[in-house]
């Protein structure tokens, strides 16, 4: 049996939301093939594992919680896997699957350090991670690749000043939409109509990161798909997103309680040759970020029809499995299959030369 060590939470405004996905992984995941070993990263950076992070209801009292788990004191790695230090027991974990959303988790830095350890884990490498969480990466990569954008223009918070506001009123016009460069579920997303709009808009953003994106806005309608793989790649089915608002805010997404994805029309009313180009789109998007495993992108479909790649998530909330159920597989498959990926990705890593057989502090120095 495969022991899979199942990481949530973390330092993230989107903490919540990443339990949540971790404990619909539980729920569906094959415990015949797998171990699940949670580990949960608190907010104030702890890391905890045992039965009770496996109980969606113990996340209620974090204080009780927090005292009835094991805590974490050290890791470190042998022979391509994961060794977890605890005051009782050491636990070796084979594969890490990653369930973090937002800073601190989806954004590279978990990554980082796995890649440093040489231990396989789920989802994008650490330089796609690092990319697709910037929304401002993103979209340079992909306007240098050719793939539709809307226009936009980014600061951060050393650099601006009042000329910013200015600039964009010439470049992009109002309406505009200003969000965290670095930030997902649309936490610190506002649509701004004037100059006092848009400064407070930016103020706010950067309230939650230090660089800001402001893009065109344009009245459209949300589509999403996920996709999926390595070397060989599947698209899903496409959704449409009902939204309430100008956008599908995070209210919307989490807070309004209500029948479950009733916002989700799967799959998308819209005709075939536009499906096709929006998959074709979306595997030039998976492709020109490096991305592997499994990612939602979402699209932006405007009154004449142009699509543009809005966003990028390496991890999307619960692993988008309701796309997957429309494409024909079950959660436990995309499970399957992320952690099958996680293997061939470290596979080849292993092939790749880290060191040279050269000693430099034996060659002989002419003075």
């Amino acid at each position: 049996m495969i022991n899979v060590g199942l990481f949530f939470g973390s330092k993230s405004v989107e903490h919540e939301i990443s339990i949540i996905t971790a404990h619909q992984v539980l729920n569906f995941v094959d415990k015949n093939k797998y171990n699940i070993i949670p580990i949960y990263i608190t907010k104030d950076g702890k890391w905890l594992t045992g039965k009770i992070l496996e109980d969606l209801e113990n996340f209620k009292n974090l204080e009780r919680l927090e005292k009835k788990a094991k805590q974490i004191l050290s890791i470190s790695a042998k022979d391509g896997k994961l060794i977890l230090h605890s005051s009782i027991k050491k636990i070796t974990i084979d594969v890490c699957l990653l369930t973090f959303h937002g800073s601190n988790g989806e954004d590279g830095s978990i990554q980082g350090m796995l890649e440093f350890l040489n231990v396989p884990y789920t989802g994008c490498g650490m330089y796609s991670s690092m990319y697709t969480m910037d929304k401002v990466i993103t979209k340079l990569i992909l306007k240098e690749k050719n793939i539709p954008v809307v226009d936009f223009l980014y600061t951060n918070k050393k650099n601006y000043t009042n000329d910013f506001l200015n600039h964009c009123k010439e470049v992009l016009e109002y309406p505009m939409i200003v969000k965290p460069a670095r930030l997902g579920s649309s936490i610190g997303v506002k649509k701004v109509n004037d100059k006092c709009e848009l400064e407070e808009a930016i103020e706010t953003a950067f309230s939650f990161d230090d660089k800001v994106i402001v893009e065109k806005w344009i009245d459209s309608r949300e589509l999403n798909c996920a996709v999926m793989g390595y070397k060989n790649i599947v698209v899903s089915e496409i959704e449409e997103i009902k939204k309430q608002k100008d956008f599908f805010d995070y209210n919307e997404k989490y807070v309004q309680k209500g029948k479950k994805f009733s916002n989700h029309i799967i799959p998308a009313p819209i005709d075939e040759n536009l499906k096709n180009t929006i998959k074709s789109i979306a595997r030039d998007t998976f492709n020109a970020l490096e991305c592997h495993g499994n990612i939602r992108i979402d699209f932006l479909l405007s009154k004449d029809n142009k699509i543009y790649v809005n966003e990028v998530n390496s991890i999307p909330g619960a692993l988008s499995y309701y796309l997957w159920q429309m494409s024909g597989f079950t959660f436990s498959q995309v499970i399957d299959n992320m952690i099958s990926i996680a293997f061939e990705a470290f596979k080849d890593k292993k092939s790749k030369i880290y060191s040279i057989d050269t000693n430099l502090f034996d060659l002989k120095v002419e003075k």
